[in-house]
């Protein structure tokens, strides 16, 4: 008899004579080997379990899927009766013309993290806003709302980012990226909503003259400078206030550069391990109809990471 181990690392071959007996649950990414989500939702899993037998045979596991084979491995994962996906990078926004149907929120965002089996196919659902807005709230503290926000970059998860800044009604937008292209793309994706809120935005090139952030600004770092001790700086450290408040997703390694110097200078910083456990719980919320305790996956995914240190 085949076992299934959620701590391996599957290929996309793998699923030809995938035959896991119970629910399959997995996150699709690549790279994906470093993620901590099998753990944590496991964890969550388990506490369900407990609680409710139907759960018990629910297992989460992570698959390593080549962008360009997102388009055949989807329905793949279908056919074998994957009832719910987790899509990490590249694949959120590819997956975004793949799927039977989307959320109007994850519409608005114009990407996809997370996926529920339908009658027909998968419908999606993007809970990165969600985990953004509870990580803030939580770690910081401080609210998106009423807040002079900048942004440090202008993919897909600025995107996000972007659009729950302005629908949570922040003060002001300024969005920070190297890429003339990729930053004038996400003023013109985001000004209709802005628009809309009345909400003043603009963007800048990390090392224009005219960059200058209000006192208190709440910075959010979504690029991925920080996930290497080498990583320069993605704004220069005069650029930055010294009563900044900082939220860097990176959260392996869980202080970055970046994150020390904000807090010798004497400002707030925190990690995106939150906002990492915040989607992870509104996905499990959405595949299980049940709530869940965050406790639960930050401890999972606190222990999973101490492994990979």
């Amino acid at each position: 008899m085949v076992s299934y181990d959620s701590e391996v690392t599957y290929k996309l071959r793998d699923l030809n004579d995938w035959r896991f007996p119970g629910t399959s649950l997995a996150v699709l990414g690549f790279p994906v080997r470093h993620s901590v989500s099998p753990a944590m939702h496991n964890a969550a899993i388990a506490d369900l379990a407990a609680k409710d037998s139907q759960f018990s045979d629910w297992r989460y596991f992570r698959f390593e899927v080549e962008p360009e084979k997102l388009p055949q491995a989807l329905p793949q994962f279908f056919e074998k009766g994957f009832f719910g996906l987790n899509l990490t990078v590249p694949h959120k926004e590819i997956a975004f013309d793949l799927i039977t149907s989307i959320d109007a929120a994850a519409v608005e965002i114009g990407a996809v993290n997370t996926l529920k089996r339908g009658p027909d196919g998968y419908h999606g659902y993007n809970t990165d806003g969600y985990g953004l807005f509870k990580g803030i709230e939580e770690d910081l503290p401080a609210s998106l709302a009423g807040s002079d926000i900048a942004i440090l970059g202008a993919g897909g998860a600025a995107r996000a980012t972007a659009v729950q800044a302005l629908q949570s009604d922040c003060q002001s937008l300024c969005i920070v990226n190297r890429s003339a292209d990729r930053l004038e793309n996400l003023l013109s994706y985001i000004q209709p909503i802005a628009r809309e809120k009345g909400i003043p935005i603009k963007g800048f090139n990390p090392q224009d003259t005219g960059l200058e952030f209000a006192d208190h600004t709440l910075i959010i770092n979504a690029t991925s400078l920080g996930l290497n001790s080498s990583d320069p700086l993605p704004i220069p450290e005069e650029r930055l206030p010294q009563t900044a408040a900082l939220y860097d997703m990176i959260y392996n390694p869980r202080i970055t550069k970046l994150m020390r110097t904000v807090s010798d200078r004497g400002g707030r910083s925190a990690n995106g391990l939150s906002m990492l456990v915040y989607q992870g719980v509104r996905a499990l919320e959405i595949w299980s109809d049940r709530k869940i305790d965050p406790r639960t996956m930050k401890q999972a995914a606190n222990s999973a990471l101490a492994t990979k240190a």
